[in-house]
């Protein structure tokens, strides 16, 4: 998948904003681009602040769809749920919807790496070559994807956490922080691999 360049003088919108659209929110600044973010769109926003650091909380996400259908603004969907977040990005995709990749400056993405649209790195993340993360991630601060990993859409890989090399994790699961994932093991999709615990070669799947 290709980056977009913010050099194309984007403007982003963020889809959530509680904690994780705070963070999705600060690794845009720290990346520079201030100026191309118009807000948050959130189905709770009559019970939100009206502001967000000073961005402002623009109305529901049925509201940034109607916006799509005429302006050509890119989006990062930052819901904390794993399910939720891929349900929302797939029915702006299916309206033609556009995803932003958002990677903190002090992060580190292998140039032969791939990233996902709409997957955001945040500062200290670590992604090593030929690694594959796919869309609608979330990769936490000081976390690690070694080389040859295949992470699947929609995951959740919390601050520490560390995906072995050539490991692959299911679509919308979910590593909690400090969780590691040993060298070719497999985690299925929508499983839960729990704070601090490891998992070794072969296949885990619900909870672990």
């Amino acid at each position: 998948m290709q980056e977009t360049s913010f050099d194309d003088e984007i403007r982003v919108a963020i889809v959530g904003a509680g904690g994780y659209g705070r963070l999705a929110l600060d690794v845009l600044l720290e990346s520079g681009v201030e100026g191309e973010i118009l807000g948050f769109y959130d189905d709770a926003h009559a019970a939100l602040s009206s502001k967000v650091r000073g961005f402002p909380v623009l109305g529901d996400i049925q509201m940034l769809k109607s916006m799509l259908s005429v302006e050509p603004v890119h989006v990062i969907v930052a819901i904390t749920d794993n399910q939720a977040r891929l349900r929302v990005a797939n029915s702006i995709r299916g309206i033609g919807g556009r995803f932003v990749k958002a990677v903190h400056p002090l992060a580190y993405l292998s140039g032969a790496a791939t990233l996902g649209d709409g997957t955001v790195l945040a500062a200290g993340a670590v992604v090593h070559p030929d690694a594959e993360i796919g869309s609608h991630c979330c990769v936490g601060s000081n976390a690690v994807i070694e080389r040859d990993a295949v992470v699947g859409a929609g995951v959740w890989i919390s601050a520490g956490a560390v995906v072995g090399s050539g490991a692959r994790i299911g679509a919308r699961s979910t590593m909690e922080h400090h969780a590691s994932v040993g060298r070719k093991a497999t985690v299925e999709a929508d499983t839960t691999v729990s704070a601090a615990r490891f998992v070794e070669g072969g296949r885990s799947g619900g909870g672990v």
